[in-house]
This record gives structure tokens, C-alpha cells and sequence, in this order.
């Protein structure tokens, strides 16, 4: 996998498919469908077109108490792959 930029921000598509049941958020567009971890979960609610990387994973070390290093790279690892499914763009 390719070495983000913590300063990459994600951009989400305007025509991906939400749905939350239980608890439990599907995303979908196209073929590709993802059903998310909570912590996955917990960063596409706040990716916004506006917060890069590092700032998705310092909100996810606070609400996970994990640390920096550790969140960031969870957070480049999950919207990788939704960049993949072509749910996300990366700039």
C-alpha cells in the first residue's frame, strides 16, 4: 500500500449509498458495498471534504484513546480502502 500524505484529505462521492441498521453503517456505490467497523463507521460520519488525515485520526485517538501514531495509520488504512471502492476520492 502506497504511503499517504497525512495531509490528504478525503473527499466523499454525493451519490454513495448510507444506510444504517442496528447500529451497524453500510456504505455502497456501484458494485462496491462496505459494511463498517465502528471505528470506520466513526471516521466516514466525519469525513467532510474539509479534514485531512491527521485530523480524522487525532478525532479518533480522543475517541478511542489510542494513541496518534496508531490512529493515523488505521485512518490512511480505512480510507485507502474506500478510495478503492470508489466511495471516497483522496486530494
Amino acid at each position: 500500500m502506497e504511503q499517504l500524505s497525512p495531509e490528504a484529505v478525503p473527499v466523499p462521492r454525493l451519490d454513495v449509498r448510507v444506510r444504517n441498521v442496528g447500529g451497524t453503517i453500510t456504505v455502497a456505490w456501484g458494485e462496491s458495498v462496505f459494511e463498517l467497523s465502528e471505528t470506520a463507521g466513526f471516521l466516514w460520519r466525519r469525513v467532510d471534504g474539509r479534514r485531512s488525515l491527521r485530523e480524522l485520526a487525532l478525532l479518533l485517538a480522543g475517541e478511542y484513546a489510542v494513541d496518534a501514531e496508531t490512529a493515523l495509520l488505521d485512518t490512511a488504512e480505512t480510507m485507502t480502502a474506500l478510495a478503492d471502492g470508489g466511495l471516497v476520492r483522496l486530494r
